[in-house]
């Protein structure tokens, strides 16, 4: 099988050896690092939108230059976040034919679940002093969604006002679907940024808030989803996720 899957990356790390995996560099590092890993302002590119569409801008990428080359899987993981069949190694060309085998037509990494509150809420209140700006953020997606493809309203709602997701953007979708799912997203995230002009602080939040959008997307298609363990090779502890918490709330 033909499969490829991309590793976002923003500075030089050590990437997996198997062919599936391609090292895609995005953001100011380009100029450093383009002679080693592929950059994402090549071919059909939104590279300058890095800084509010993060990870989106190496999606985007594939969507427009990895489709042209006939791939039966595309994916979507980061330079220290792979999936993982026992939690231990990141998945090879071997064992990604295995698990495709079984019919499935999208890989999530298993779900982050927030106990307390719902996901929606989670992301308001995220970042003392973000709050009112975050609760506009998720109303226009709301919109943005509405406006661009009206019949996922349901399943906005449903994902949104929920207590699990899977977040991160990391995925492994059939070549087509892969296809359907940015020609749906991006007019979507396009939209979210035209309606938040007023935004005083333009970093990161597309991004974010498009990790929503893969299960909305899901869900209202009925896809059948198979789930993979996050490996993390540079997995926190927990003392440094205390204190970025707080960080965050100060």
């Amino acid at each position: 099988m033909n499969n490829k899957i991309i590793v976002v990356t923003h500075k030089d790390y050590k990437i997996p050896s198997d062919a599936i995996y391609l090292p895609i560099v995005v953001g100011e590092k380009i100029v450093d690092l383009s002679d080693k890993f592929q950059p994402d302002n090549e071919g059909e590119n939104i590279s300058k939108k890095n800084k509010t569409y993060c990870e989106l801008t190496a999606i985007y990428w594939a969507w427009k230059n990895l489709i042209l080359k006939d791939y039966d899987y595309i994916g979507v993981s980061h330079y220290r976040r792979y999936f993982s069949s026992n939690g231990k190694k990141e998945i090879t060309s071997l064992d990604l034919e295995g698990i495709i085998k079984e019919e499935v037509p999208c890989i999530y990494a298993t779900p982050k679940r927030k106990y307390l509150k719902s996901i929606e809420q989670h992301y308001i209140n995220s970042r003392k002093g973000y709050e009112d700006i975050h609760k506009k953020d998720v109303e226009r997606l709301k919109r943005a969604i509405h406006e661009c493809s009206p019949s996922y309203d349901e399943a906005a709602l449903k994902v949104l006002q929920g207590k699990s997701a899977h977040m991160l953007n990391m995925f492994i979708m059939e070549s087509k679907i892969f296809n359907d799912y940015c020609t749906w997203l991006f007019p979507i995230i396009d939209r979210v940024v035209e309606l938040s002009e007023d935004r005083a602080d333009q970093k990161r939040y597309a991004g974010a808030l498009s990790e929503f959008c893969l299960d909305i997307w899901a869900y209202n298609n009925g896809y059948k989803i198979q789930e993979l363990r996050l490996l993390e090779t540079e997995k926190p502890s927990l003392v440094k996720k205390a204190k970025n918490y707080i960080k965050r709330r100060v």
